[in-house]
């Protein structure tokens, strides 16, 4: 049995194993990040408590080799796992080990709890193929910042108007399909929302930079609001 870290694996071996942020673009046939075209390293996250925090597992394999996916703990149970398999803009919940035999692109939610303590904790993907495993380290930053306990709506708009309706006003808003994808980052960002209402919201405004809009080849840019908010005691 070989087993190695992800950042050993890479171009030893005909599968590999990535980790991006919810905001990633990524096409389902090739696994490559679209935009934007320098995603962020998830090596060490933040997550917040009271609240979920969401990424995309991209497990690359040739066509007909079957996988398993696999993600370990430790401390077990320092947050609830949950892992969905994207199919276009859709969500399929799965049970671990999850099957494959094709490249895909899955969504892992983690949840944590109001009173779980500030830390940090392993998180991590692993894949394993035939006899070899392969590992992405995730050292997550279980942070101060406590989402609010609210009711919370449902809705399918872009996380990027959600925050900037907040902070700068009613936005613009295109037609947007009413998929498991977009619900959920609308959920995310709702918890976004609860956290802003602590902050003054011409702080938050500066951030946002309300008289320009977001850059469109960048999904990322959303984390100048998230990171700061994750940042609160």
């Amino acid at each position: 049995m070989k087993r190695c870290a992800f950042l050993l694996c890479v171009g030893l071996s005909a599968q590999s194993l990535h980790v991006y942020s919810e905001f990633a673009r990524i096409d389902p046939s090739t696994g490559r990040v679209t935009a934007p075209e320098t995603p962020r390293e998830i090596l060490s996250p933040a997550v917040v408590r009271n609240g979920f925090t969401s990424f995309q597992i991209v497990v690359e394999v040739p066509q007909g080799k079957t996988f398993w996916l696999y993600v370990g703990q430790n401390p077990e149970d320092a947050v609830r796992v949950t892992v969905y398999r994207e199919s276009g803009e859709r969500l399929e919940k799965v049970d671990l080990p999850a099957e494959g035999t094709s490249t895909q692109i899955f969504w892992m939610d983690l949840w944590t709890g109001p009173d779980a303590p500030v830390r940090r904790i392993k998180v991590e993907p692993e894949v394993k193929v035939e006899s070899d495993w392969v590992t992405y380290p995730m050292e997550v930053r279980v942070v101060d910042a406590v989402v609010p306990t609210t009711d919370f709506p449902e809705g399918y708009s872009n996380p990027g108007l959600v925050i900037r309706g907040a902070v700068c006003g009613p936005q613009r808003e295109y037609f947007l399909y009413k998929t498991d994808l977009a619900r959920t980052r609308f959920r995310n960002a709702q918890q976004d929302i609860a956290l802003s209402a602590l902050v003054p919201k011409p702080q938050l405004a500066r951030l946002m930079t309300c008289d320009v809009p977001p850059p469109a080849d960048d999904p990322e840019w959303y984390f100048r609001i998230r990171d700061y908010l994750f940042r609160m005691r």
